[in-house]
């Protein structure tokens, strides 16, 4: 294909990428375990869209103080955001901290952006569903944030998806132990509960159809909830590339064929 036509037809799809179908509805689902299984039964995913069309991730805010910077990065400690979609859950719990270290705890403000390939899709993407995962003990499993989405026509500007509604996990294990009791003078039982381990997943989707389309990138912004940030270990995107209305699609074609008429005229003089 000549440039001209080549150049008319990326533009068209981008111009295209201007309109954007939010669902009616948007449902968020909820799931916690206290063990180590998976909250829902759900595994991570290697074939998202952050797997397999990523095209950058990126942070604000530099390592310092404060609720800006991640967990020990005032210390040293590197901030991987590819942790977030490799696939990878690692070891259920806190004790991951010494062993596998497959999470990163966030901080209480930061954003997250995560700009996908619209060099291969220049309409962007239909997304289907959102999924996060946290794991540590129940003192950062809970999520909180809000999330943001750009359109393959302007990519820069970042429109509102959702906030969720903050969520905890309640479902721990509980038993009973011996405990001396002071006012009777012996051991009683007493129940315990064990939060050694909390696991969480926040699912977001649609009533009907996607819950937006024509996606070029989403920002996940965190703004402050639990123990100074909570250990994800996944972001989870679902969807499929956007394709033009019926209707673009012919002023598409027509744009295309215009150009490859003005470049044939241009030759002929």
């Amino acid at each position: 294909m000549n440039s001209l036509p080549r150049r008319l037809f990326c533009a068209a799809l981008a111009f295209l990428g201007a309109v954007t179908l939010p669902a009616q509805s948007l449902i968020q689902d909820n799931y916690g375990t206290g063990t180590a299984t998976m909250p829902g039964g759900v595994a991570v995913s290697s074939v998202d869209l952050l797997q397999t069309h990523l095209t950058s991730a990126t942070r604000t805010g530099a390592p310092g103080s404060g609720n800006t910077y991640f967990y020990r990065e005032d210390s040293g400690y590197t901030v991987d955001l590819g942790r977030l979609s490799d696939g990878a859950y690692g070891t259920f719990g806190s004790s991951g901290l010494g062993g596998d270290g497959q999470y990163t705890v966030m901080p209480n403000n930061v954003t997250l952006t995560f700009t996908l390939d619209t060099v291969a899709h220049p309409a962007g993407y239909s997304l289907s569903s959102l999924r996060t995962f946290a794991s540590w003990d129940s003192g950062r499993d809970g999520q909180a944030y809000s999330v943001k989405y750009s359109t393959a026509d302007n990519p820069l500007t970042f429109l509102p998806l959702i906030t969720i509604t903050t969520y905890n996990n309640t479902s721990f294990p509980t038993g009973t132990s011996m405990e001396w009791d002071d006012e009777s003078g012996q051991f009683i039982e007493v129940e315990t509960t064990d939060e050694s381990i909390a696991n969480t997943l926040v699912q977001i989707s649609a009533s009907s159809g996607y819950l937006v389309t024509n996606v070029a990138a989403l920002q996940f912004v965190f703004s402050g909830h639990e123990n100074g940030g909570t250990a994800y270990r996944e972001i989870d995107v679902f969807g499929v590339a956007s394709i033009p209305e019926p209707g673009a699609l012919a002023a598409l074609l027509g744009a295309i064929a215009l150009g490859v008429a003005s470049v044939a005229r241009r030759r002929q003089r």
